[in-house]
């Protein structure tokens, strides 16, 4: 979501949509009473999409920021219905206050088990810092993880229309926010979707058996047709039970040659290139590793679930090298790559294999080229708080930061336990975290960075 170029303008059309959507709405009923969002949604052709699960969820706003439900963690908050066979949706029970429209994927019951609600609400209910690793790995087992890609819709919103006014989303999935009014009825909405550009492959080893059920990483290069790369990205996808997943974009480039790589535990596989256009929903791929079939990682079961039980440091041993290549920063000259790491210990080592150190950001400029390179995602990067100072690893002074608040994941450790950074998915700003913080076991990634581009391969 680019919450950074577009904050103002979201900002700008919460203040216009609310004093709009509760004009529309009906007088209230009681004070405090729950209100109802109600209308229909349609493609850019004006069929109706049926089958389509939407809802609406609370929106934080603070000054010029948005805040938006991130599921699955927060599927309580949201209200939720299915469109019919003719487009049309009720949603009820919507408390007072700031909301967004949103939708999720077509098979999100099939994705969710029976008592999901169940087990976010224990999630929910319960102090972060005291989830065990055992915790993590019955949320696992249950078929899912706490992967906010793993939920991605199949199409996204191009348009909120209530009476004679439309409201456009400026940027891909930019929320349209409005208020709602205790006991409002907003009646005859009319909403517009398209389908979402999307690749959909499988993976399957040599001998034809495909990978289920199980999370990994994917890469690719886009070119033009004279076989120049401007674009590099990727992310975590999740196969199913018969090994295959779906990854969406959200840049469209012009026509381009894409080149699409797969990593699973010490394993890699590359697609044959590709052409895609902008809007293009691409099927057949396939992958296949040059390999047995390897199972999933044994998750590592407590027989107790106190924290005592965690292990006290991540274990240290790195993996072997990253082979994803080194990317030259024009405006610096250095080079930087991305890796895959159990812990920060197994970053730091890779880095040090590679004669590089985690990467040191000095500049806004820097920054939005490293997201706009590697994408919004949690990543390692050289920052370490020493002696109560902020300090990059490899030496150079700090002069220039891009924090979250402390309180941001609803952590509580205090300042003296934070001791490394992670850039994150929101926007890349960094936060603070502790060893036993719920975001080092989310960040699988980081960022390596070199100036000698010489040795970079």
């Amino acid at each position: 979501m680019k919450y950074t170029e577009s904050k103002k303008f979201l900002f700008a059309l919460q203040t216009v949509i609310v004093v709009l959507l509760t004009g529309f709405a009906s007088p209230c009923i009681a004070e405090k009473e729950t209100a109802t969002f109600s209308g229909s949604v349609v493609d850019t052709d004006g069929n109706p999409v049926a089958g389509l699960p939407v809802f609406i969820a609370p929106a934080e706003i603070e000054g010029e920021w948005i805040d938006t439900l991130f599921f699955p963690n927060e599927y309580a908050k949201m209200r939720r219905a299915d469109t019919d066979a003719d487009g049309q949706f009720s949603i009820t029970d919507i408390p007072q206050g700031s909301v967004y429209f949103g939708v999720l994927p077509y098979n999100i019951d099939k994705r969710l088990p029976n008592d999901f609600e169940e087990i976010v609400d224990n999630w929910v209910s319960r102090d972060w810092r005291k989830i065990t690793q055992a915790d993590l790995d019955v949320f696992v087992a249950k078929g899912f993880g706490m992967i906010h890609s793993d939920f991605e819709p199949d199409v996204e919103i191009l348009s909120l229309r209530v009476q004679e006014t439309t409201f456009y989303s400026k940027y891909d999935f930019d929320p349209i926010v409005f208020g709602v009014k205790s006991g409002a009825h907003i009646k005859n909405a009319q909403i517009t979707v398209q389908s979402r550009m999307r690749i959909r492959a499988r993976v399957v080893f040599r001998n034809g058996t495909p990978l289920t059920n199980t999370h990994l990483h994917l890469r690719y290069r886009a070119g033009n047709v004279e076989g120049r790369v401007h674009r590099q990205s990727g992310g975590d996808i999740w196969t199913d039970t018969d090994g295959y997943f779906v990854y969406y974009f959200d840049e469209k480039d012009d026509t381009a040659h894409y080149t699409f790589s797969i990593e699973y535990q010490e394993l890699s596989a590359e697609a044959a290139p590709v052409q895609l256009e902008p809007g293009d929903r691409l099927d057949g791929l396939t992958f296949t590793f040059d390999s047995e079939p390897i199972p999933p990682k044994a998750a590592s079961r407590k027989a107790e679930t106190d924290e005592s039980d965690l292990p006290s440091t991540p274990d240290p041993s790195p993996k072997s090298i990253s082979h994803e290549p080194w990317i030259v920063n024009p405006t610096n000259g250095h080079a930087y790559k991305r890796v895959s790491c159990e812990s920060r210990e197994d970053a730091v080592a890779q880095a040090t294999a590679e004669k590089a150190h985690l990467v040191t950001i000095n500049d806004a400029k820097e920054q939005a080229w490293l997201t706009a390179v590697f994408g919004q995602e949690c990543h390692w990067i050289g920052l370490s708080n020493v002696g109560k100072k902020w300090q990059w690893n490899n030496g150079e002074p700090v002069i220039y930061e891009n924090w979250l608040p402390d309180d941001f994941f609803s952590e509580s450790f205090d300042a003296i336990e934070r001791d490394h950074a992670i850039m994150t998915f929101t926007d890349g700003k960094w936060y603070a975290v502790a060893p036993k913080s719920v975001l080092v076991r989310m960040t699988e990634m980081a960022i390596l960075e070199k100036a000698d581009v010489s040795d970079g391969r």
